[in-house]
């Protein structure tokens, strides 16, 4: 017996001892640490740096789970017996409900000289902090990803109305929010695009207003982080907000603050102040939106361009087609019909007739085969040059020409000195043929017509100048566009001729003009053309 006792009295020397350095650990601790024995009750603590812990709880050893769980019996389960039962240490978070933070948790085993689990030390740290840093990083790792994918489906070509569904799933979801929504405008009046939250809610026949979040982005041009205790009046005039239970809320603007498209809106019925980080991720996934729609918006126009040039070139071809068929096929019936008459009349006055149908008719068929020819050149991109003598071009074309130059007894000037080696396409003999074809048409009668050629470098420049009329500045500007032409008194013309030159020599690369005449009276036509280098070969 006086064995046993000399046992328990060292033990309680032992206790006594462990608990006064305990103590004086404590004193320079600020967690809070609880020295807890098998019964559950304290036997020590740092209770001086724990104010949330009542004054009364800090007499005498009241039950752990009393006095730091507000619990009226034990936890279950109770960790602080499976360390008295495994001698083991056990870690763990709580929402401490002394003061609502989140505690980490230490439980570490006391031991006597047999190895019992005598006590246990309850260690409390605050990790409240961090782990709302955690929570934050975490947030805009989701955030970051939310944007990354829905810019993925934009960039896929995914669906509007499909990515906007999408965007308020991912959106509710990423900051943990109840409603979300996409809002705009139809006829004046806000229309929900797509929702999250508000499946089979009624719309709000409240009349709106600038206060209503609904619209408020698009009225203010700015965005919105709102708490309702703070502006309760924000939801005042807007009752499927209000009857929803919504206490907070943000919006954003979808698009720009000159054309929006609509707003982005999220709501909670928590009491959440939202971060500016929430505000930026939410405005980068009504950025993304707001360029999908734009692409979409450009995908649109372009269709119907396409569309539009497309049935635009079938009525070209189609106007071609009349015009080289339908209309120049009867125009050559008339021509053979009234030369037929001609020959075969004898009376001046029906001679006189025929003849003036004849020339309106030659006219006719020039017109016809203009614009047909204008607008095939017109559709050609690019042609195919070849290393050719442009003064053969030019002298060819000065032979066909002779019986009406005869005609009217001008003189013509042309003078080669040599070979003018060129890289041209054949349809360049319709450009002199035209300056030509109108010299002689504007020139007088005994009037003179000059053509020369002009070493430019890398050009050849053709001039072709006549003593006719002369064209005015203010027409000299437009004479080259189709269906324009200037004064010329009795001479009339389709005023596509030099339309098609131009075109001519724009497919040539070169450039097409006309001067005043320096001798007083008439014009100089000009054109240029590339020479052709000994390397040069046909392409």
């Amino acid at each position: 017996m006086i064995h046993i006792w000399i046992c328990e009295q060292k033990n309680d020397e032992l206790k006594n001892d462990q608990l006064k350095l305990l103590k004086k650990t404590f004193a320079s601790v600020q967690d809070l640490i609880v020295v807890i024995d098998r019964d559950l009750r304290v036997v020590t603590s740092n209770w001086k740096n724990c104010d949330p812990i009542p004054a009364n709880e800090k007499h005498g050893h009241p039950f752990c789970y009393s006095c730091l769980m507000k619990r009226n019996t034990p936890c279950e389960p109770c960790r602080l017996l499976e360390v008295f039962a495994t001698g083991t240490c056990r870690k763990f978070e709580i929402e401490d409900p002394l003061d609502e933070k989140t505690k980490l948790i230490e439980l570490s085993p006391l031991f006597d000289e047999e190895g019992k689990v005598v006590m246990v030390v309850r260690h409390a740290k605050d990790i409240s902090e961090r782990r709302a840093v955690e929570r934050n990083l975490q947030m805009r790792e989701r955030q970051h990803a939310a944007v990354a994918k829905l810019g993925q489906e934009g960039l896929a070509g995914a669906e509007t109305e499909e990515l906007m569904q999408q965007s308020v799933r991912l959106v509710a979801s990423t900051l943990e929010v109840e409603y979300c929504r996409i809002m705009k405008y139809v006829d004046g009046e806000p229309v929900m695009a797509a929702g999250f939250g508000w499946e089979g809610k009624p719309e709000s026949k409240a009349t709106t207003n600038g206060n209503d979040i609904v619209c408020y982005t698009l009225y203010s041009g700015e965005n919105a982080l709102i708490n309702v205790n703070k502006s309760p009046e924000i939801f005042s005039g807007l009752s499927l907000l209000k009857n929803s239970g919504i206490v907070s809320g943000m919006d954003v603007m979808i698009g720009s603050k000159d054309n929006p498209y609509g707003t982005m809106n999220v709501h909670t019925t928590q009491n959440r102040v939202f971060t500016n980080d929430d505000m930026y991720f939410i405005q980068s996934v009504a950025n993304v939106l707001a360029e999908s729609l734009s692409r979409k918006q450009t995908e649109e126009d372009l269709k119907k361009y396409a569309s539009e040039l497309e049935d635009a070139n079938y009525l070209k071809v189609l106007f071609t087609d009349i015009l080289t068929h339908d209309l120049l096929n009867p125009a050559n019936i008339i021509r053979g019909f009234t030369e037929e008459l001609i020959i075969v009349e004898d009376e001046d006055s029906k001679k006189n007739l025929l003849d003036k149908i004849h020339k309106n008719n030659e006219k006719l068929i020039y017109m016809i085969e203009s614009a047909s020819k204008f607008i095939k050149l017109e559709s050609i991109d690019d042609i195919r040059f070849e290393k050719q003598d442009l003064l053969a071009v030019l002298e060819r074309v000065i032979r066909n020409f002779e019986p009406e130059i005869d005609k009217k007894h001008i003189e013509l000037d042309f003078s080669p000195v040599n070979e003018y080696p060129s890289l041209i396409n054949p349809l360049i003999e319709e450009v002199f043929m035209n300056l030509l074809s109108n010299a002689v048409k504007y020139s007088p009668h005994k009037g003179k017509i000059s053509v020369r050629v002009s070493d430019m470098g890398d050009r050849w420049k053709i001039h072709v100048a006549d003593m006719g009329p002369g064209i005015s500045d203010d027409d000299r500007t437009m004479i080259f566009e189709r269906f324009r032409r200037a004064d010329k008194g009795s001479v009339k013309g389709s005023g596509l001729g030099l339309a098609i030159v131009k075109r001519i020599v724009e497919l040539h690369g070169g450039k097409v003009g006309v001067d005043k005449n320096p001798m007083g009276r008439g014009s100089i036509f000009w054109f240029t053309v590339k020479k052709a280098l000994e390397n040069d070969l046909p392409k």
